[in-house]
């Protein structure tokens, strides 16, 4: 980037302006250098790694390469046991209802070695989201209904919003009488 380049895309820029800019970007530049490994030594330095590992395998006793392999395999136990029960726990959250975007960041904390004890996890989890859920629809349904008027004009208020046929039957008739019920069912 030169001082032509930072003129033309800010030409009301001061030359202290233009120095700081280009300071800031050859700083930038610098650091990207100094972080960036040649391909060609990671290369070197992997097929290294490698030939060392196979150098350190060729050096152990028998016994020691059987305790390898045992160490290997009882990591790849504990790793199958730990993808059976994320299995089951999913099993268990998707059942509920759950879905993945809502439990992906709290399954880790879920999934152990062992089965059982994460499904009891799960589902003690997936028990109280149930909970919760039909918590807030019963007092969903209970503002619902607070707010629904009866048939026939009046709300849960005993009446206070009488219609205008309602209001005029009452004058007309009186708080009684079956030609107040027909006049008012005329109107609804």
């Amino acid at each position: 980037m030169t001082r032509e380049d930072i003129k033309k895309q800010f030409p009301d820029a001061t030359d202290e302006q233009i120095s700081a800019i280009l300071n800031i970007n050859g700083t930038d530049i610098e650091g990207a250098k100094k972080n960036n490994v040649d391909p060609k030594v990671l290369k070197q330095l992997q097929e290294e790694s490698a030939a060392y590992k196979k150098l350190q395998e060729a050096g152990l006793t028998d016994e020691e390469k059987i305790q390898k392999a045992l160490k290997d395999a009882q990591e790849a136990k504990v790793s199958f046991a730990k993808q059976v029960s994320k299995l089951e726990v999913e099993k268990i959250l998707v059942a509920a209802g759950i879905a993945e975007e809502d439990y992906k960041d709290l399954i880790g904390g879920i999934v152990t070695e062992d089965a059982e004890a994460s499904k009891k996890q799960a589902n003690a989890i997936s028990a109280m989201l149930k909970k919760q859920k039909e918590a807030t629809e019963k007092t969903l349904k209970e503002q619902l209904m607070d707010k629904t008027r009866l048939p026939g004009g009046n709300g849960g208020n005993g009446g206070a919003d009488k219609s205008q046929a309602e209001k005029l039957a009452e004058k007309l008739y009186g708080n009684g009488g079956e030609k107040k019920d027909d006049i008012i069912n005329n109107y609804l």
